[in-house]
């Protein structure tokens, strides 16, 4: 019934947001190319370094410009049509990889897509936001809060898309002297790494929307070292692990509602 007045064009359009798993490397290489070639689709990549599912406040702060780039913001510009603000800082900060972001959201028709890929890694359990906000399911500054707002707001808007929510995978803590902490086990406050994942799992059953589980359906404790390059960002043989996961279900179990939230 969400199709119902959205004409199809015969062709698969992908939309990736999140950040470092797509935002890393942006060439034939990453990880949004490695799914175009995986399904055929025509993929766009709208992610961004860094930035986190949990806004910094709960409104506009002037002084943390960089929230633009945060999930709920990019999807705003992107309901609004509005690329004014988020162009202009992400030309300030010399990387290239937000500024062909902003880019490629410009020149997007949101008519045209069909599945939307979401994939934020340890980044807000690693900066210690909150999980959630158990007074508030809807708290942006919360990492629950943030995705259940964001994903209700691309339903009202986009209701002919197709969601599918990447959990991040196995991870581990970096502390102020630079030793390592297995995110399964380490709390700096808000709860372990998998912690996070449960409460993710239960914002997109929320909302309706597919999720699939890398923690421990991907890349886990026990293969890690094969699959990242440090403690939280991934290489290529990573990247062709998360590849094959999503365009394994784009490809053979579209069908299926939250084909992937049992596995």
């Amino acid at each position: 019934s969400l199709l119902e007045g959205h004409e199809d064009d015969g062709e698969t359009h992908i939309l990736c947001l999140g950040n470092n798993a797509f935002a890393d490397d942006r060439s034939e290489n990453g990880l949004a190319a490695r799914i175009a070639s995986r399904t055929g689709a025509t993929v766009y990549d709208c992610s961004f370094p860094d930035s986190s599912a949990a806004c910094k406040y709960s409104v506009y702060n002037p002084e943390y410009p960089n929230v633009h780039f945060n999930f709920y913001y990019v999807i705003e510009c992107l309901r609004n049509q509005e690329f004014t603000a988020i162009g202009s800082i992400a030309g300030s900060t010399g990387d290239y990889r937000y500024t062909e972001s902003v880019s490629v959201m410009e020149s997007l028709d949101m008519n045209k897509v069909d599945i939307m890929v979401i994939m934020y890694d340890s980044t807000d359990y690693n900066q210690g936001t909150p999980s959630d906000n158990p007074d508030n399911p809807y708290d942006v500054t919360a990492f629950t809060g943030g995705i259940r707002t964001t994903l209700k707001n691309i339903k009202a808007t986009w209701p002919h898309i197709r969601i599918f929510v990447m959990s991040p995978t196995y991870a581990q803590y970096q502390d102020e002297n630079g030793e390592l902490h297995s995110g399964t086990r380490h709390d700096i406050g808000n709860g372990t790494l998998n912690h996070y994942l449960v409460k993710e799992l239960e914002a997109t059953m929320d909302c309706g929307v597919s999720f699939i589980d890398n923690f421990f359906g991907t890349i886990n404790e026990d293969n890690y070292k094969d699959y990242m390059l440090d403690h939280m960002h991934y290489n290529n043989a990573g990247r062709d692990m998360l590849a094959d996961r999503i365009a394994d279900i784009v490809n053979n179990r579209l069908g299926v509602v939250n084909s992937a939230a049992s596995e």
